[in-house]
């Protein structure tokens, strides 16, 4: 069996690359290899080999991100910020020859590094460690630089150039691996083969925390009076999380009072229910973060951030993401752009019905396979203060068919516990043990992956 090495930015988060992760290490230990962790950053308890110049959160990273996406602020020359990426990237590289000899690595798990620019140095450095050690590489992807605005006009033509020759690189040693066929298809286009593995959940696992869901909402300064539209996502812009606080403020209109109040009565909370936006997950965008606080204000709607009160695991002080879930009456899934759906399971997974605005890769990936949710639309115009917004007649409708479901206990059930059929079936952990097993033990015995195998519908 291999001794396995894992680079990300960050480990042990609430970030839907760091929940993967976890999954993926489970998985391979099932198969009886050994994982080491490799990151910028790691969570509480984490045990990891840290390198902080692979955090995002580095200054020197974000200073080199910032010159090469956005301006040429705080160097003189272009040389001058191309020398400094050289500096950080030759420390990185140093830093990965170490983990792996310390460890005595068989092979190298990479996610997202050759995917996103969001880390120059690690990148280069990462991939001159890769070289000089000759280690097979499995490259996980997770998005790419061209589903970002952001990155589409580099400051200099020299990270242009490192654009094309790194995200992804293209080598014998490095098999890829994509999350969704509109990435398999585009890395095709480009003449590169790459495997598609979704995101899936461990469907054997409970939500059941042993704690009253009364225990739970109080640590939130919620009550059973509050019906609960949970909004598991990061803080970021593209979640699309202004379509969320729309609905919510429709549905606290007087048409849809009964539909929130026999919710509440139905599972014993009082006579009159109220709906609350909780909002577990980080912070990334405080710009965006506030814009939203703002939004809800002039919506009047009860938008709780509560990220400084949940952890990826429970500890004191902190809630877990999954006790979120038993709090929940409802999940709102607005993103307009995901690589592909770790909140969609989740919620399946926890037997909660959503709404969900149809980006492509739901649409692509996830619709196909039958769930039933409530559909926000697949198109959006933003407004004057750039916040996202869907055609009038879509968020009437999703409201009705919310407060449909939130007054009818037994529809209500069938859905949710069709959907976690689906998933279960469809995307549980056995689905991933399978294809890494297979990817895992081709990239050991020098046989890197044909790219042959799209993701099944």
């Amino acid at each position: 069996m291999g001794r396995i090495g894992i680079c990300h930015f960050r480990t042990g988060d609430i970030d839907g690359v760091s929940l993967e992760i976890d999954k993926s290490r489970q998985v391979l230990h099932q198969l009886g290899h050994q994982t080491f962790v490799c990151t910028g950053r790691c969570g509480t308890g984490e045990e990891a080999f840290v390198v902080p110049e692979m955090s995002l959160d580095h200054p020197e990273v974000l200073q080199i991100r910032r010159n090469a996406f956005e301006r040429l602020a705080d160097y003189r020359t272009e040389r001058d910020l191309e020398d400094h990426l050289e500096d950080v990237a030759a420390r990185i590289e140093v830093e990965v020859k170490e983990f792996a000899s310390v460890f005595g690595l068989d092979l190298l798990v990479v996610h997202n590094l050759w995917g996103l620019p969001l880390n120059l140095p690690a990148t280069v450095g990462v991939w001159r460690a890769v070289e000089a050690l000759q280690l097979p590489v499995l490259a996980h992807h997770h998005d790419f630089h061209w589903e970002r605005d952001e990155y589409r006009s580099p400051t200099a033509a020299w990270v242009r150039d490192l654009v094309d020759k790194y995200f992804p690189p293209r080598s014998p040693r490095v098999t890829h691996i994509v999350i969704n066929r509109i990435a398999h298809e585009e890395l095709r286009r480009r003449g590169i083969p790459s495997t598609v593995v979704p995101n899936v959940f461990d469907f054997r696992s409970s939500p059941t925390q042993g704690e009253s869901r009364w225990a739970l909402l109080e640590h939130m300064g919620l009550s059973l009076a509050d019906v609960v539209f949970l909004q598991a996502t990061r803080i970021v812009r593209r979640k699309g999380i202004e379509i969320a606080l729309e609905l919510v403020a429709r549905l606290g209109l007087p048409e849809h009072r009964g539909a929130l109040d026999r919710r509440v009565r139905e599972r014993g909370g009082g006579f009159s229910g109220r709906p609350v936006v909780l909002l577990p997950n980080l912070v990334e965008d405080p710009g965006y973060c506030e814009a939203l606080w703002e939004r809800a204000a002039r919506l009047g709607v009860d938008a709780r951030f509560v990220s400084d009160q949940v952890a990826s695991t429970r500890r004191p002080g902190c809630l877990s993401l999954w006790d979120t879930y038993l709090c929940a009456d409802f999940v709102t899934y607005p993103s307009l752009q995901e690589g592909w759906g770790n909140q969609f399971l989740e919620a399946v997974w926890a037997r909660l019905p959503m709404t969900v605005y149809e980006y492509p890769v739901f649409r692509s990936d996830i619709a196909p396979a039958g769930f039933q949710y409530v559909s926000l639309g697949h198109s959006y115009e933003r407004d004057e203060d750039g916040l996202a917004r869907v055609p009038e007649p879509t968020l009437r409708r999703a409201a009705q068919e919310v407060a449909d479901l939130l007054s009818r206990p037994d529809r209500y059930r069938k859905l949710v516990e069709h959907n976690y059929a689906l998933g279960k079936a469809r995307f549980s952990l056995e689905i991933l043990k399978e294809k890494l097993d297979r990817l895992v033990s081709g990239a050991l015995q020098g046989r890197p992956g044909t790219g042959r195998e799209p993701c099944e519908r």
